[in-house]
């Protein structure tokens, strides 16, 4: 008898402590209850790209200065790996509005995925700059590191930006 080998198109189950720990962060960022931490992270809410469920996750972001809206205020950035890991990107992908809260405010909008290789780079430096502090833990080396390492961290992330929606 033989096994068949297992499936590398399956996503990846979130153990059950995972999930509860991240539904208290949001539960915590959608109240603006983690001081510091809601300058860094929000709460991203999408629709399922197969079901069409809602589904809220903690995800890092950054304001961009340099790319505003009509109103005049900065876009919204985040990353994910290349592996696709999270599930919150392939949504977004599929439908592409979705539910910011940032600081306890909700906002609409509409994400694009960033695919100009330019401009993957000025948004990385932005991340150089802007979360130096906790670089290593979003790309895996110092912010410092040697330019063939950050090019090799660069083409291992996907950047997501988020317009408003009126």
């Amino acid at each position: 008898m033989t096994t068949a080998a297992p499936s590398t198109t399956r996503p990846r189950r979130v153990p059950a402590f995972a999930r509860a720990m991240m539904r208290f962060q949001a539960f915590l960022l959608r109240r603006n209850w983690l001081g510091p931490l809601g300058e860094e992270v929000m709460v991203i809410t999408v629709a399922g790209r197969k079901t069409g469920r809602r589904y809220s996750t903690p995800i890092g972001f950054l304001f961009d200065p340099e790319v505003r809206d009509t109103a005049g205020r900065p876009t919204i950035l985040a990353l994910t790996g290349a592996d696709g890991a999270s599930n919150w990107y392939p949504n977004v992908l599929r439908n592409p509005e979705a539910m910011l809260e940032i600081k306890g405010q909700a906002l609409r909008v509409r994400g694009e995925p960033v695919r100009d290789e330019a401009e993957r780079r000025r948004i990385f430096a932005l991340y150089q700059r802007e979360r130096r502090a906790n670089f290593h833990r979003l790309f895996g080396l110092p912010a410092d590191a040697p330019a063939e390492a950050l090019d090799q961290a660069l083409a291992t992330r996907i950047f997501m930006r988020f317009h408003r929606i009126a």
